[in-house]
């Protein structure tokens, strides 16, 4: 049986009304707090997770620094493949001893690799593709130095356009995932390296022409390839020394404004390394030069420290962990105050172009202990270097 309700009387409706105009207030009022935080962006998801996520509207990620300009970021080699696995345990490993996440790994690549010798096949194995998305995928923009085992003028020639847009096939798959992908890409770098008796450091040095011509190759092969330019960081990236006659120094090779984005050199400090060199160098002996020539050869762009080091062999036979701490300190305390240089990478190679130099920055000491060298964090304690995003890295490399 319906059992049916009683009408309500005037009294009731109008007691209901108030209690809901009182409902209405009290929930339009605490809604929001008067003055809300300015919380740019909150979610409880992983960004790979929005990433992954069809979307209408891409998720934007506003830079978090102010002034960017008065910014440096960091970046290190390290004598590594980078897979997810060491990616996981070299980097993490400086980055606790730093203090701070390191924004850039540099590596090496030649364009005759393996992994350019076939057209794009399994993606997560290839040479390319898998040390690109190993650093991204755990925060580190990568700094491609794209060497070759041939001449300038062979690839100025069209000699490797293959290989070149293999290369380009497999970049271009992995920026296109978003995500604001992106790496500093250094297309045959120290191509002035040649020595007094005319000797090249490598099969496409000291070709200045011809190397202008490979350089623009190379990036008009990525443009064929649908890769824009704000989808690269082309880099020119010379040595800093070069032989006293004036031949081959690194103004000669410069491919113009046009087709670079980034300048920057490598120099260091062999100190007393045995059978490599007999001289211990200054911070100032070791970058000041190079740095003012390349404000004045290209005074519009961004100077990065390409590669540097230091030794801790301050004389014949003398060797001292704080000689070598201090050269660092110093080091990045000059590059602070140098406000055309917005970054600085440390080449933690001990063998290197069939030298051996006491360049690491972590050694594994044979009692099986792990030595960090402290200068290292001790410099980059200035406020003037970052951890930098790659929206950040866009505006400060513009």
């Amino acid at each position: 049986m319906i059992q049916l309700k009683k009408p309500m009387n005037q009294f009731h409706i109008k007691k209901i009304f108030f209690l809901f105009t009182i409902f209405v207030l009290f929930n339009s009022c605490s809604a929001a707090p008067a003055n809300p935080p300015s919380i740019v962006e909150s979610t409880d998801q992983p960004t790979a997770a929005i990433q992954d996520t069809p979307s209408p509207t891409a998720t934007v990620y506003l830079p978090l620094i102010q002034n960017i300009s008065e910014y440096k970021f960091f970046g290190i080699y390290f004598k590594e493949y980078w897979t997810e696995e060491n990616v996981n345990t070299v980097m993490s490993q400086v980055d606790s001893y730093t203090g701070k996440k390191h924004t850039s790994v540099g590596w090496f690549i030649d364009i005759e690799d393996p992994a350019f010798s076939l057209p794009v096949t399994y993606m997560p194995n290839n040479n390319l593709y898998r040390q690109l998305e190993s650093l991204w995928a755990e925060g580190y923009v990568s700094f491609i130095n794209l060497g070759s085992k041939s001449t300038a003028a062979e690839i100025a020639g069209g000699m490797r356009d293959r290989e070149i847009g293999y290369l380009a096939d497999y970049y271009k798959l992995w920026v296109d995932q978003g995500g604001g992908r992106k790496a500093l890409i250094a297309p045959l770098q120290e191509m002035n390296g040649v020595y007094y008796d005319g000797t090249t450091w490598t099969t496409y040095a000291g070709d200045q022409e011809n190397f202008k011509l490979a350089y623009k190759r190379i990036q008009n092969i990525f443009l064929q390839k649908e890769i824009s330019r704000d989808q690269v960081w082309w880099t020119f990236a010379p040595n800093g020394w070069s032989t006293d006659d004036g031949k081959h120094d690194f103004e000669l090779y410069y491919p113009g404004d046009d087709f670079v984005d980034v300048i920057g050199f490598s120099s260091y400090n062999y100190g007393f390394c045995p059978g490599v060199s007999a001289r211990w160098d200054d911070t100032k002996a070791v970058l000041e030069e190079y740095i003012d020539r390349m404000e004045a050869m290209a005074p519009s762009k961004p100077i990065i420290i390409a590669e540097t080091a230091t030794s801790a062999y301050y004389g014949e036979g003398l060797f001292d962990d704080e000689h070598k701490n201090q050269w660092l300190t110093d080091t990045y305390g000059y590059l602070a105050g140098r406000p055309s240089v917005v970054g600085v990478y440390y080449f933690s190679f001990g063998q290197f172009d069939g030298y051996t130099c006491d360049f690491e920055i972590i050694e594994n000491k044979a009692d099986g202990t792990t030595h960090f060298y402290e200068g290292y964090k001790t410099g980059l304690s200035s406020s003037k270097y970052l951890y930098l995003t790659t929206q950040d890295l866009d505006r400060l490399l513009k």
